[in-house]
């Protein structure tokens, strides 16, 4: 598959994970179109591409936004969503679980009657209640339903995919990154608004000490770095309809074991120390993925740990007071 000319449209391309997404789409050739609200982009993402992309402020919450962002688009990447970290979906899960479901039977029905491609960014969160581990895509038929409204958005969004390929044909490619970090997601104002390595590396550079984390810091991911991630995305874009993939590095590293990194990155002279603060109530002990599936096709994530977490707080020194 070739990108060059193709009109690609990336909901919340201001975002995270989206702008990474535009840059390399952009690069590729592809004519990038960007529907972002800016309720949680980031300007100066795109401050790189802004003159090589069409850059629409619009929330897909809004049908006709929705409709007309998806005319004559060969693909959409469907990445705006109620999103943050474990404070966030726990301050907000009715509005967590209400838009993200809008947002994608918005989407999804402007695609009826196209023969546009859709590409639907799911979660590990999917998998809260999984007792499987490592967690393959099949262990999805055999887990209980998440708890937690942005969980369950995720799997809604996903049955979405499915039915509306059933009902209406729509091509459609099921992504599910673990636990993604790097340069483009900002902290926020309170604990959890944005995820965990956001969240440690400004109580790192602010002196913060003890350094305070939520449980016992025993709580394992697996973190995979945003490039990573686009990479990946777009790999598997290229070569696969109708079927899901979670994308992740297979790697096990526990809150505790990622604070000191953090610690030693930030060059912190301090002996590391930690003040345990109660935890939220989803907030899960173990989350590891099964990536047999995608290793299987050839793809294999570039950028290990330490040096993904060097560039993030390289790029957090850039942002000064912003």
């Amino acid at each position: 598959m070739k990108w060059t000319d193709k009109r690609i449209l990336v909901t919340g391309g201001a975002g995270f994970i989206g702008h990474r997404m535009v840059r390399k789409l952009v690069s590729l050739g592809a004519n990038v179109f960007v529907v972002d609200d800016m309720s949680k982009g980031f300007a100066r993402n795109l401050e790189e591409v802004s003159k090589k992309i069409v850059f629409s402020k619009g929330n897909v919450l809004n049908f006709e936004t929705a409709k007309t962002s998806m005319e004559d688009v060969d693909i959409c990447f469907h990445f705006a969503a109620r999103i943050g970290g474990i404070g966030y979906f726990h301050k907000m899960p009715a509005e967590s679980l209400r838009d993200n479901a809008i947002m994608n039977f918005n989407i999804w029905d402007a695609a009826r009657n196209t023969d546009t491609k859709v590409v639907c960014l799911s979660s590990s969160m999917v998998f809260e209640r999984t007792t499987m581990f490592p967690t393959p895509e099949s262990a999805l038929e055999n887990t209980a339903p998440p708890l937690s409204g942005y969980g369950f958005s995720k799997l809604v969004a996903e049955y979405i995919a499915r039915t509306y390929h059933e009902q209406y044909g729509i091509i459609y490619l099921i992504i599910r990154p673990f636990n993604a970090y790097g340069p483009g997601e900002m902290a926020g104002d309170y604990v959890g608004y944005a995820h965990v390595i956001p969240d440690l590396i400004r109580k790192i550079m602010s002196e913060q000490h003890p350094l305070e984390i939520l449980g016992s810091g025993t709580q394992t991911r697996s973190y995979t770095y945003v490039d990573d991630i686009a990479d990946a995305i777009i790999y598997l874009t290229e070569r696969f309809n109708n079927t899901d993939f979670n994308i992740g590095s297979g790697i096990e590293t526990s809150v505790l074991e990622l604070a000191r990194i953090i610690w030693r990155l930030c060059e912190r002279k301090e002996k590391f120390a930690i003040k345990q603060l109660p935890s939220f109530a989803q907030d899960v002990q173990r989350r590891v993925p099964d990536v047999s599936k995608i290793l299987a096709t050839g793809w294999r994530p570039i950028v290990d740990l330490e040096t993904g977490l060097a560039r993030t707080v390289a790029w957090t020194k850039t942002l000064g007071n912003q």
